[in-house]
């Protein structure tokens, strides 16, 4: 079996999708929540001339507190032609999205991709949130696709690398990089293992005609509001009313106005978690404002010990001038002394002090002499 070495690389970075459904063009971009990014992860191994093709769609579903996230898998051997523009005409919402220049990736498959959601998402798989269920509308809508185009930032792979990804799969050679499925499912989330979902299917009733979907979460539409008269009906009748509709679709609407499905429910629980979160962030805010006062008071002490310093210097500095100026006094003084000497010169205390010196020096001089006489007559 041939091997490709372009092929040994790993890659994780922001998409969108973009295929065609009934004649109608349609697009995954923004997951939920929209700060989130849809990310394709692709992995290769020129070994065994094997990859995997995965999208990672955030989405918030029932059963699972914090964020979580659908797959969207790709099978390998399901891919029949596999090709790239390095210069498409990218979609005005895809431009937005990426705010990069994109290459897109363009897929032909076998059989569509399969959605796996975490293990800890209840029964049937449902959204958490209004957005997350228009999210699911687009996956679902996916998952029928047999034909889709990914598109990413022409910086994260190279030409060559996606000639290889070609080649490879025009000599039908590329293989699943994970063969035993029920292990690699298991593997996913952290360990806590994933499974596969349809969510065509779970979101029917069981009693409904097998092509009578329920209409999408974008078609619902905003809850229309309340009507005083509804509050005086019996709590035995409905508050909504939809005029007529089958019995399947009855029970599908009754689902979706479910109290585990309610939104009411799905608001209080947002409130609270952005009260949470703004919580979390004043205190946060508050630390930081205590950290600068106290970091401002510190910083106001070393000025001050920095301008009685300067002080200090500048008064040291002050004497240091003034006995230097006395000192150019004193040099120019000893200048024009120097000077004079050196012409021969004699001031006045010179003179003295060498008269008074020869003077004292003759006054010894004749007292010793006299004082040697006066003993020596003695002695004779």
């Amino acid at each position: 079996m041939s091997t490709f070495p372009c092929l040994d690389f790993d890659l994780k970075t922001p998409a969108c999708v973009e295929w065609r459904l009934d004649d109608v063009t349609q697009y995954l971009v923004d997951p939920d929540p929209q700060r989130g990014r849809l990310m394709l992860e692709s992995r290769f191994s020129h070994e065994a001339s094997s990859a995997s093709f995965q999208l990672h769609c955030p989405i918030r579903v029932k059963g699972i507190e914090s964020q979580s996230h659908i797959i969207g898998l790709i099978h390998t051997h399901s891919i029949t032609l596999f090709s790239y523009d390095e210069n498409p005409e990218v979609p005005d919402i895809v431009r937005k999205k990426l705010n990069c220049r994109a290459v897109r990736l363009h897929f032909d498959l076998r059989q569509p991709l399969d959605l796996i959601v975490s293990t800890a998402a209840t029964e049937p798989v449902q959204p958490r949130k209004r957005l997350s269920g228009q999210v699911f509308d687009s996956l679902r809508s996916l998952a029928k696709a047999t034909a889709l185009d990914v598109y990413i930032s022409a910086r994260e792979v190279s030409q060559a690398k996606l000639s290889a990804v070609c080649e490879a799969v025009a000599q039908n050679i590329l293989q699943p990089l994970e063969s035993d499925i029920p292990t690699a499912l298991s593997s996913l989330y952290g360990g806590s293992g994933g499974k596969v979902i349809s969510l065509s299917s779970s979101s029917h009733s069981s009693s409904a005609p097998p092509n009578d979907e329920p209409p999408s979460y974008a078609e619902l539409g905003p809850p229309p509001p309340p009507d005083l008269k509804a509050s005086s009906q019996p709590k035995s009748q409905p508050l909504l009313s939809v005029g007529p509709i089958t019995e399947g679709s009855d029970k599908k609407r009754r689902r979706l106005d479910d109290s585990s499905t309610s939104p009411g429910i799905d608001n209080y629980h947002d409130v609270w978690a952005t009260l949470s979160d703004m919580r979390k962030e004043m205190h946060r805010l508050a630390n930081r404002v205590e950290q600068l006062e106290r970091e401002n008071k510190e910083l106001k002490e070393e000025l001050d010990d920095l301008r009685a310093s300067c002080e200090k210097a500048t008064d040291a500095i002050d004497a240091d001038g003034a006995a230097l100026l006395e000192v150019h006094e004193d040099l120019n003084e000893l200048r024009v002394h120097v000077d004079f000497l050196s012409h021969g010169g004699l001031d006045s205390d010179a003179e003295e002090h060498i008269v008074e010196t020869v003077k004292n020096s003759v006054l010894t001089h004749i007292l010793e002499r006299g004082y040697n006489t006066k003993i020596t007559i003695e002695k004779s």
